[in-house]
C-alpha cells in the first residue's frame, strides 16, 4: 500500500482485544506504521475506535476532545477490584433490593462536572510505569483526580442486579469507576459488566466498520472504502475557505484575520482551513484577543497534492 495513504477509519472494536491489538492488526493489514487511535477501549470493550492511517494520526489529538458516548451493562451486588468482569470479586451481596428510583437518584449525585479518581487498573502512566503493571504486583499508589464531566445517564433497562445505563460523557471519563461509585452509593456494590462505546463526537457505532472487513480490504488495496477524509474528520467544527494567496500566507504559518467569510462561528476554539480545491491546509486556533486565526498545525503534505 502506498505510503502516502492518509484517512480516518471508524472501527467497531470487537470484545476481547485491547486497543494496540487493534491497531497491530491494520499495521499489517495496511504495511503502514504510522496508525494510531483516538482513545483507548479496555479489553473487555467493544464499539467505537477512532483509526487514524498517515496524516490523519496528526489530527488524532483533536478526536481525543470530543465527547463519547457508552451502552454500558452493571451488575449489582458485586464488586470487583478491578471495577470490571476481569477482576477478583472483593464483595458480594447475597440479596439486592434496590429500586428504579433509588438508582436515578444516586445517577444523579454523578451528573455534572466531577473529580474523578482514575482505576488502577488502567493505562494511565505514573513516573512512566503503566499504573495496571503497579496493580498486577499488588501495589496501590495514589492517584491525581481527573477533572471530568457525565452529561447524562439514564437508564434503558433494570432488572435486578442489571442495570443498563446509556452515559454521555466527557474525554478521561472512566465507566467502570461510575459503576463501582454507583454501588458504594447504593450500598450493595456494582461492577461493570459489558460496555459499548457507541459514539466519539460525529463518529457512531452505526457507521462503524468490522476490523475483519477492514483488514481484508485493505490487504486488497482498497482502501478507499474505509477512509474517511481528512477535511471532515473534526466536523462540525467551522471551515475557513481560502483563496490563493490566503493558502500561501497560512501555509507559512502567518495569521489571517476572522473577518468577512473567515469570522469565528461562535463557541468555536478552532477550525479547519481549505485550500479552493477543498484540501486541508492547517488547523487554525482562534485568538480572541487579537481577532485573528493562527495556524495551529499546517498539513504541507496535503498543500503539495494542490500546488
Amino acid at each position: 500500500m502506498s505510503q502516502s495513504v492518509s484517512g480516518i477509519i471508524n472501527v467497531n472494536k470487537p470484545p476481547g482485544i485491547t486497543s494496540m491489538d487493534v491497531i497491530r492488526r491494520i499495521r499489517r493489514a495496511s504495511g503502514l506504521r504510522r496508525v494510531g487511535h483516538s482513545g483507548t477501549l479496555d479489553p473487555l470493550a467493544s464499539g467505537v475506535m477512532v483509526v487514524a492511517l498517515g496524516v490523519g494520526t496528526r489530527l488524532l489529538e483533536y478526536v481525543t476532545e470530543f465527547n463519547k458516548s457508552y451502552a454500558a451493562k452493571i451488575e449489582l451486588g458485586k464488586s470487583t477490584d478491578t471495577y470490571d468482569g476481569e477482576g477478583e470479586t472483593i464483595k458480594s451481596e447475597l440479596e439486592v433490593i434496590v429500586s428504579d428510583s433509588d438508582v436515578r437518584s444516586a445517577i444523579q449525585t454523578f451528573k455534572g462536572t466531577q473529580s474523578q479518581i482514575p482505576p488502577m487498573h488502567s493505562a494511565i502512566k505514573v513516573d512512566g510505569i503503566k499504573l495496571y503493571d503497579l496493580a498486577r504486583k499488588g501495589i496501590t499508589i495514589d492517584r491525581a483526580p481527573r477533572v471530568v464531566n457525565l452529561y447524562d445517564a439514564y437508564i434503558s433497562n433494570f432488572k435486578s442486579p442489571e442495570l443498563e445505563l446509556q452515559i454521555t460523557c466527557s474525554k478521561g471519563f472512566y465507566v467502570r469507576t461510575l459503576a463501582n461509585d454507583l454501588g458504594i452509593q447504593l450500598g450493595c456494590g456494582a461492577y461493570l459488566k459489558e460496555l459499548v462505546r457507541t459514539s466519539v463526537g460525529k463518529f457512531k457505532i452505526e457507521d462503524s466498520l468490522n476490523l475483519d472487513f477492514i483488514e481484508f480490504n485493505l490487504q486488497k488495496d482498497k482502501s478507499s472504502i474505509l477512509l474517511q477524509k481528512l477535511e471532515t474528520a473534526l466536523d462540525p467544527i467551522p471551515k475557513l475557505r481560502l483563496d490563493f494567496d490566503t493558502t500561501q500566507k497560512v501555509q507559512n504559518g502567518i495569521s489571517i484575520p476572522a473577518e468577512g467569510s473567515h469570522k469565528a462561528a461562535k463557541n468555536s476554539s478552532i477550525s479547519m482551513a481549505l485550500s479552493e480545491e477543498g484540501r486541508l491546509v492547517a488547523i487554525m486556533r482562534f485568538d480572541e484577543e487579537g481577532l485573528i486565526w493562527k495556524p495551529e498545525k499546517v498539513f504541507h503534505d496535503q498543500i503539495q497534492k494542490i500546488n
